[in-house]
């Protein structure tokens, strides 16, 4: 009887002490949500070192009562091992795609109050969005073409009839004045895959366009190519990948060609 009443104030106390783990939170967050000292973990400390390249419109509906729940379907699980059931704090790790293609990373602090609904939001550095803000450019002319027209799936060589919408482009381009003008081609995937190799395949399919283009007499020196992966997509498209998948995520896969002034954006 003894060891049953030992056994069961060993198990209250494990339970008591695994509660109080769970509910502690290093920013000192009070039973609203909020703190005066935001303290974020060490990047290197994270089980998702890679982190994430963020969705920005998801991230934008981002606010005070968003359950756990929902905050995941919009930004995902923290990238840190701090656990679900009452953690007051999740951390994460964004990229962000830059206009020049270079690549802003920064943490990201979601804090929730005693009833686990988030109430504060925290970037490091707390100008990361600021960073993002892209230069005004005077676009002259705007064309968007289809991936699945250019390119077989998950390839970034140009099939016969991509070649021919390239080759009929720059006959398009040649005949108009470029002067001062210069052409910025940015390229865009479906989510299948990882974030690397989605950037590293929209680049490439860019690249490809442009090669045909210099090919056709247009100067190289005039043409940018901007690959931005997974980013910015036009729809949704829930479940692993399959056929009926990679077909709804078509309007994803997408390629424009801006003729924009060569002394915006600078």
């Amino acid at each position: 009887m003894k060891y049953a009443n030992y056994t069961r104030l060993a198990i209250i106390f494990s339970a008591a002490v695994l509660l109080s783990a769970c509910t502690r939170s290093v920013s000192d967050v009070d039973s609203q949500g909020k703190t005066d000292n935001p303290i974020f973990p060490v990047a290197s400390k994270a089980v998702r070192g890679e982190g994430s390249f963020v969705n920005l419109d998801n991230l934008k509906q981002m606010r005070s009562g968003l359950t756990k729940a929902e905050v995941y379907e919009l930004i995902g699980t923290p990238h840190f091992n701090e656990g679900v059931f009452r953690v007051k704090e999740w951390d994460y790790i964004f990229h962000f795609n830059k206009a020049d293609n270079s690549v802003l990373t920064c943490q990201y602090k979601v804090l929730f109050d005693e009833h686990m609904k988030a109430q504060s939001f925290f970037f490091a550095p707390d100008d990361c969005l600021s960073k993002l803000k892209q230069p005004v450019v005077n676009t002259v002319a705007h064309k968007e073409l289809s991936a699945e027209s250019l390119f077989a799936f998950a390839s970034a060589k140009l099939s016969v009839d991509g070649k021919q919408q390239v080759n009929a482009l720059a006959a398009n381009l040649k005949v108009n004045n470029l002067k001062n003008k210069r052409l910025v081609i940015t390229a865009y995937t479906d989510r299948i895959g990882s974030a690397a190799s989605n950037m590293q395949l929209s680049l490439a399919r860019a690249e490809s366009v442009k090669g045909l283009l210099v090919e056709n007499g247009l100067a190289a020196s005039l043409i940018e190519t901007r690959g931005l992966g997974d980013s910015n997509p036009r729809i949704s498209c829930p479940g692993k990948q399959s056929t009926a998948v990679i077909k709804c995520l078509e309007p994803n896969r997408r390629m424009t060609v801006d003729v924009v002034d060569s002394h915006s954006g600078k």
